[in-house]
């Protein structure tokens, strides 16, 4: 199964590399292809080894210390324990619309990320249950492919996001949502296939329910999802990046162009999927 999710991924890759090297070729003919052969490599490689930070910088997430948030580190040192990986760092990202997601290179060098509006949404046991999730992706190996995945999308959809804001700079239209515009759209499909191709929305299953026997909390886990989802209706996301939804526990963001870049199966059978989970485990509280 990893094998083939790593496969996935590869292909992905192989499909972004194929504008910079046809437009090499077309402009400077093989000396332009090498060329940008040499570029997409030296890429996936900066992507591979600091995509982790790159998410973090676009929501300017920073690293807390057990001593800032001890509650939170407890949980996390109890739940790395229990899914048997070392204990993740903690970062927290200055946005108001409650979501988590983890980045990094695998169970040795990752991080977990947790908005403010989740700490103010859920209570200590959905916390709970949302890290695990979390966990379940980093022990699942799952965090080093979504992290590649959408950093490269997200970069392809941050020409749009440039343009755009460009466009709205010179026009009466500042103020719109900057997750949608005429270059947004015209890149976004193109981001979604991609997204689809390297990500596949079994993996949100498989975390949640590893997620819940880690923690031993399903109904937990229901809940925070069920709450986060309403919360998002209300206030989804306005900044960040549309490519980068995959990477959050549910998708943070809403609208047509949401929908287009969503890996996400519906949160309402994620939940139902943790209601027979927790009869299976005879949980009932």
């Amino acid at each position: 199964m990893g094998a083939f999710k790593w496969l996935r991924v590869l292909i992905t890759v192989l499909i972004v590399a194929i504008v910079p090297a046809i437009l090499g070729y077309l402009l400077w003919e093989r000396r332009g292809l090498t060329a940008a052969i040499l570029v997409v490599l030296i890429a996936y490689w900066l992507v591979y080894w600091y995509g982790d930070r790159v998410l973090m910088r676009w929501y300017r997430a920073r690293l807390v210390g057990e001593g800032d948030y001890p509650y939170l580190y407890a949980v996390l040192k109890k739940l790395a324990s229990s899914a048997g990986i070392p204990v993740p760092r903690l970062a927290l990202a200055p946005v108001g619309t409650p979501n988590v997601f983890s980045a990094g290179k695998g169970p040795g060098s990752s991080t977990i990320v947790l908005t403010y509006g989740l700490l103010r949404v859920l209570d200590p046991e959905e916390i709970e249950g949302a890290i695990a999730h979390e966990i379940a992706h980093i022990l699942n190996n799952d965090t080093p492919l979504q992290t590649l995945v959408s950093v490269l999308t997200g970069s392809l959809l941050g020409v749009a996001y440039y343009i755009d804001r460009l466009i709205r700079s010179t026009s009466r239209t500042r103020r719109s949502n900057p997750n949608d515009g005429p270059i947004l759209r015209l890149f976004t499909p193109l981001a979604g296939i991609l997204l689809r191709v390297g990500l596949s929305p079994s993996r949100e299953y498989a975390a949640d329910e590893h997620g819940a026997r880690i923690s031993g909390k399903p109904l937990a886990l229901a809940s925070a999802l069920l709450k986060l989802e309403k919360a998002i209706s209300f206030r989804p996301m306005r900044g960040g990046n549309l490519a980068t939804s995959p990477v959050f526990i549910v998708n943070p963001f809403r609208g047509e162009l949401a929908d287009m870049v969503s890996t996400h199966p519906p949160t309402k059978d994620r939940a139902e999927r943790l209601l027979k989970l927790a009869e299976e485990m005879s949980i009932y509280t």
